[in-house]
């Protein structure tokens, strides 16, 4: 053991550097008690980062306050978003006693770091050679045993917070699917925020249990430990090092503000003399709490090494707080995005189409409209349906004319449910829409739109989408494409024929070509009623005839609803209505509407054909 003298010289030499280091420009010194090996020109860029960051995170959590508000949900608590985990609670638990684990080994350094310096102070040189191999052994030790449970940690809540996203993501999907079309009408449910939820909001709720939340398990099991062996080797100095704590912060607060409001142009010339007040303050824990350690080593209340132990325990333990301190910003996203995702996993839908409650009558195909009332969502002032009254007969091909916005293609809406009305009421058969099983009802009507919609698979996989490819036979989708006058197409001029590939959106096929696909795929399930909404506008002179052709074939044997702005398409309608302002202003057939010289007439003129 080393005499006293020398212990007291070492913490007095101790002390002078660390007084030093922070009077003296051209040393810095660390918000540690080591040396910071950046200049400070690398320092100023470092916190520009940092502000650039924080005003990023700043920005990102505005957006999840305005969205959360929007969506009318609170922000949800820890106990909540790990209830939600519950499937992965042996993982998180693994991963936490890891973290826990990792805890111990600021504690174990600093308490190896102290005994190092004790033994480089050994005179015996074979001594000084065993004592050295066995604490750099006891180092390597500590290094793999830090890897090991740094690792598991990692591994264990990147496992725990990936599944749970995974099924965050994957239920907030489904639930969505679910949901009734107006809830789409509505801003903050557009295809772009929906997106975003998927995408980034998701993974925000993960940031609560990830990898962060070990670091703050590490840092408090730690401090913990860290703070108790202080009081024990040194109470009296781990009080003043606990006493110093909030002006160490106050120093690392002002060295922010101090680079954030500088100017750059007198920076050069400034930044010297402030940044030694700033180390000063900085690095006061270190230069008081070895100036009170060198008088208590002087007053004989306290060993020269367990200053040295009670210094570094606290010091290093007490820095893993700035990590852990980086996870609450993090947290608090966490939060706000869960209040979101877990505000729409509790919506339900007022027409889902997945229940199985509802009425399965036989559907033969009459329709009757009684003193329908419609009005969007988002704009209920604006009433599109006033009090409509409308048949269409089994069997019968009715057209529905009118200048724009009088609420053709929402009668269609109406008729898939898509939206129910808030007067009146529809019947099919007798049975009230209402009443009925919602995947019943659309399973036997077909809609073929103005603007088909494929997907990047196979003709046979688009024709058969909602089934599956086995669920019909190939003579059944061969006979949907004969009728819908695109099987001799996709036999002859398609090397692959009905497992052709079409493309995003169908973009390897024109649009007459991709119109028959989209009608063979409506016939395929042999629909008791057919809807048309303006399916031959888009289409060229040509591609119009032969859509046209297939159209007609479709409709045979079936109860036809056509929403038409080309009224040459409709001449052989059973019937044609003519709409205005939400309601029927004139109804009959092509002839009979001629003669009338009322609304279709003029019309007819507007197109030319009021002499057919």
């Amino acid at each position: 053991m080393i005499h006293l003298p020398t212990r007291v010289t070492y913490a007095r030499q101790a002390s002078t550097f660390s007084t030093k280091s922070a009077r003296s420009p051209s040393v810095s010194t660390p918000r540690n008690p080591f040396i910071r090996m950046i200049s400070i020109d690398q320092e100023v860029s470092i916190k520009k980062k940092e502000k650039e960051s924080q005003e990023d995170e700043k920005s990102e959590k505005e957006r999840l306050r305005e969205e959360l508000e929007k969506e009318g949900g609170k922000r949800q608590g820890f106990r909540k978003i790990l209830l939600y985990a519950r499937p992965e609670w042996k993982y998180l638990i693994l991963a936490l006693i890891a973290s826990a684990l990792s805890g111990f080994v600021f504690l174990a350094f600093s308490l190896f770091f102290t005994q190092i310096i004790e033994v480089f102070s050994i005179t015996d040189t074979n001594k000084l050679k065993h004592e050295g191999h066995f604490w750099a052994l006891m180092f390597v030790a500590i290094g793999i045993f830090q890897g090991t449970t740094m690792f598991l940690s990692i591994f264990f809540f990147a496992l725990t917070s990936e599944r749970m996203t995974k099924r965050l993501r994957s239920n907030l999907f489904k639930n969505i699917m679910r949901m009734d079309i107006a809830y789409f009408d509505m801003p903050q449910h557009s295809s772009g925020k929906i997106s975003t939820r998927l995408a980034t909001d998701t993974p925000n709720v993960k940031t609560a249990i990830d990898n962060g939340l070990g670091g703050v398990v590490q840092a408090v099991v730690s401090l913990i430990l860290g703070i108790t062996f202080s009081f024990y080797y040194g109470w009296q100095m781990a009080i003043v090092m606990l006493a110093i704590f909030p002006l160490a912060g106050l120093g690392q607060w002002l060295e922010v503000k101090y680079f954030e409001n500088r100017h750059e142009k007198d920076k050069k010339e400034n930044e010297n003399a402030g940044h030694l007040a700033l180390e000063a303050i900085e690095n006061i824990r270190t230069v008081q709490s070895l100036t009170f350690g060198l008088y208590l080593i002087e007053n004989g209340s306290l060993e020269p090494m367990n200053v040295m132990k009670v210094l570094f325990a606290m010091s290093f333990t007490t820095g893993s707080i700035g990590w852990a301190a980086s996870y609450f910003p993090e947290y608090t996203k966490a939060r706000l995005a869960a209040g979101i995702i877990f505000k729409m996993l509790r919506e339900k839908s007022k027409i889902d189409s997945l229940m199985d409650d509802g009425q399965r009558p036989f559907i033969n195909g009459t329709i009757e409209l009684k003193d329908v009332q419609f009005a969007y969502y988002e704009r209920p002032e604006s009433i599109i349906l006033k009090g409509l009254d409308l048949t269409i007969k089994q069997g019968q091909t009715l057209a529905i004319v009118g200048p724009s916005g009088c609420g053709k293609s929402t009668v269609i809406s109406l008729l898939e449910r898509f939206y129910d009305p808030f007067g009146g009421k529809i019947l099919i058969d007798g049975n009230n829409l209402r009443e009925m099983n919602v995947s019943h009802v659309r399973s036997q009507i077909a809609l073929v739109s103005q603007e088909p919609i494929l997907f990047d698979c196979s003709i046979k996989e688009n024709i058969t989408y909602g089934y599956g490819p086995t669920f019909f036979t190939m003579n059944q989708i061969k006979q949907a494409c004969k009728i819908a006058n695109i099987d001799k197409f996709i036999e002859n001029n398609l090397s692959e024929g009905y497992e052709t590939r079409v493309g995003e959106k169908g973009v390897q096929l024109s649009g007459g070509q991709k119109q028959r696909i989209a009608i063979a795929r409506a016939l395929i399930r042999n629909p008791k009623i057919l809807l048309l909404d303006e399916a031959t506008s888009a289409l060229d002179a040509e591609s119009e005839k032969i859509v046209q052709e297939a159209l007609d074939r479709a409709s045979q044997s079936r109860t036809c609803i056509i929403i038409a702005h080309r009224l040459s398409t409709i001449v052989n309608a059973d019937c044609i209505v003519v709409m205005k302002n939400g309601v029927v202003i004139e109804q009959g057939t092509h002839t009979e509407l001629i003669n009338k010289r009322g609304a279709y007439y003029e019309l007819t003129k507007t197109q030319n054909m009021a002499s057919h």
